[in-house]
């Protein structure tokens, strides 16, 4: 081989490496690109879930003793289920994960209310009025959630982020029991507006939901198991529990 030709082939060598460098790291890129997007749009199909569970529910008791509406709900509330199931696998291959739908099928039917008998308890230990500070930024989360919240006679501040939340928590020093609030929003976030809000009120009680699980938001597992966590999608039923474990909650 001449020379000319040896600088040739060895251009073209170099050329070549540096290209598939470059289509390495692009397409690292690119697969980062992907798994944010996915794990975005979970979180936002567990809030359209929300939206979607809580009001079949409040169909379902309008339907009354009409068992073909009841029948068409119920398959409603079991669609609702298995995209709940996808959303979380979804979270899972965003996070690289391995994710089993059997076990998540289990907990899911583990954690079901119990149906009218479940309320029924509830509202016979039902306690004096308390107050709660409701943080979301989905408009149709925090309208459904202030109404069950309402309805089981709390009464109810809400706020659309944390910012707008802080004003509200400062027209109110000392009357709020429980800041019920979304971690990922605009302007000021879950998180951020706890600290701030805890330089004002330090005793005050926290209740975190997001559509994302809790170990995504909270990964330090040690500090995790002593923080409210409320996970989207929620049923009318979880979200009145959960609210008043958090009230009864001691750190």
């Amino acid at each position: 081989m001449r020379s000319t030709d040896l600088k040739k082939s060895t251009s073209v060598s170099g050329k070549h490496k540096h290209t598939t460098a470059t289509d390495l790291v692009t397409r690292s890129h690119d697969l980062e690109t992907a798994n944010k997007v996915a794990s975005f749009v979970a979180h936002e199909l567990n809030n359209l879930l929300t939206v979607i569970q809580i009001n079949t529910e409040f169909l379902l008791e309008s339907a009354g003793d009409n068992p073909a509406s009841a029948q068409e709900l119920g398959e409603i509330q079991r669609a609702a289920r298995r995209a709940s199931i996808l959303a979380r696998q979804l979270l899972a291959s965003s996070r690289l994960e391995s994710f089993d739908a059997n076990l998540v099928e289990a907990a899911f039917k583990k954690k079901s209310p119990t149906g009218k008998s479940a309320v029924i308890t509830l509202e016979k230990n039902a306690r004096p009025p308390e107050t709660i500070l409701l943080v979301e930024d989905e408009a149709a989360v925090r309208t459904l959630a202030k109404k069950i919240l309402a309805q089981k006679g709390y009464r109810v501040f809400d706020a659309s982020d944390g910012a707008i939340a802080l004003r509200v928590a400062a027209a109110h020093v000392g009357e709020i029991d429980l800041v019920l609030t979304d971690v990922a929003m605009p302007n000021l976030g879950g998180r951020g507006m706890v600290e701030e809000l805890r330089e004002l009120s330090p005793g005050i009680k926290v209740l975190f939901m997001s559509g994302y699980p809790k170990e995504e938001i909270f990964p330090e597992k040690n500090k995790a198991k002593g923080i409210p966590y409320l996970q989207k999608p929620f049923t009318a039923e979880t979200l009145f529990s959960e609210v008043r474990a958090a009230l009864d909650h001691r750190p």
